[in-house]
């Protein structure tokens, strides 16, 4: 196929994550030899494993899903199928369709349904040379698809789309945008480059799951500190069991974050590291990273302040009672005196 074509087949991919609190360790692994289980960097984490496959009806159409595990608590659900013209007005209507289908899914495993990601990917290999001739003749339509609009982009709202790519062979390109890819390989090699997308989103929801577990938090502990000044034992120990949480939530934090970055970064200038580095980019992860560590800092802070002032609480309150049992003391002393005087 030449890119000056009005119709480009190619394959959409569509995947949806979500958190559960199902025992993910506990459900039966597919063996399969066409989906990888871990990414072809070394050691990448997190780890993921397959736990079904199956094909569903989806408008009329027959679409492959496959069911993941990101250990230990996130699945993720991919539908894909091949598209005649991948560039076709009701692709963005299929996708939605493809996305409520794979929302199902995730409601089947429980998971909840405020936090999910969402992402998009369109493979293209059925075509012959540069592929900068495609988006010279459909950039307009790709940046569209990227945005989910159907509407007419402006001429600089399109070339700032397409402008964040990244090339590897002579023959490709990657696109990336906030809601969804365009991948052209001639050779049809398009895993690696979605399983980089996934983790991506991984990071993603992981961030802003943690990021509202620490608003929740916070206000947890103001509604504590506004509580009247009684019971200062017990409000110690919450207080307590809560600065226990925080820094477990900080440690896995760190660990999850780190370990995937630092994996990748072993490969030095490598494709695949150059190509997260865009995705993360694009995702602001950086930016998620820096505000939930302040989170983090900001809570510390308070829970340091609160334990505090319950310890002040504390020590007063049993300097009260030991005041009050010396004056009960000393009533008893001048009631016995006076019984013994009589």
């Amino acid at each position: 196929m030449e890119c000056e074509t009005k119709t480009i087949p190619g394959k959409l991919v569509v995947f949806l994550f979500g958190e559960t609190g199902l025992n993910l360790d506990a459900t039966s692994v597919v063996e399969i030899k066409t989906v990888k289980s871990a990414p072809s960097y070394p050691d990448v984490i997190p780890k993921q494993k397959i736990i079904k496959l199956e094909k569903r009806q989806v408008d009329g159409a027959e679409v492959s899903f496959v069911v993941k595990a990101y250990l230990p608590d996130v699945v993720v659900v991919e539908a894909s199928l091949d598209l005649g013209d991948i560039l076709a007005d009701a692709t963005l209507e299929f996708k939605r369709s493809l996305i409520n289908e794979c929302r199902k899914v995730l409601g089947e495993f429980g998971c909840d349904p405020q936090f999910d990601e969402e992402y998009s990917v369109y493979c293209i290999s059925d075509y012959s040379g540069d592929p900068e001739v495609c988006l010279s003749a459909h950039g307009d339509k790709i940046a569209a698809f990227l945005k989910n609009e159907k509407i007419a982009l402006d001429e600089e709202e399109v070339r700032a789309t397409l402008s964040v790519n990244l090339k590897y062979g002579k023959d490709d390109i990657t696109i990336v945008d906030w809601d969804g890819a365009f991948i052209f390989d001639s050779s049809g090699d398009f895993e690696s480059n979605i399983e980089l997308f996934e983790i991506a989103n991984l990071q993603l929801l992981k961030s802003r799951i943690l990021d509202y577990d620490l608003d929740e938090r916070l206000e947890k502990t103001l509604r504590l500190m506004g509580v009247p000044k009684r019971l200062p034992i017990i409000r110690s120990r919450e207080v307590r069991k809560v600065v226990k949480e925080i820094i477990e939530i900080r440690t896995q934090s760190i660990l999850e974050s780190e370990a995937v970055e630092r994996n990748i970064k072993l490969i030095g200038d490598w494709y695949s590291a150059k190509l997260y580095s865009l995705i993360s980019k694009k995702f602001h992860l950086d930016s998620w990273k820096i505000e939930i560590k302040e989170k983090l800092d900001t809570l510390e802070d308070v829970y340091t302040m609160a334990t505090e002032n319950f310890s002040v609480s504390y020590r007063a309150t049993l300097e009260f009672i030991i005041l009050g049992g010396w004056f009960v003391l000393l009533l008893l002393y001048v009631a016995e005196f006076f019984f013994t005087k009589k």
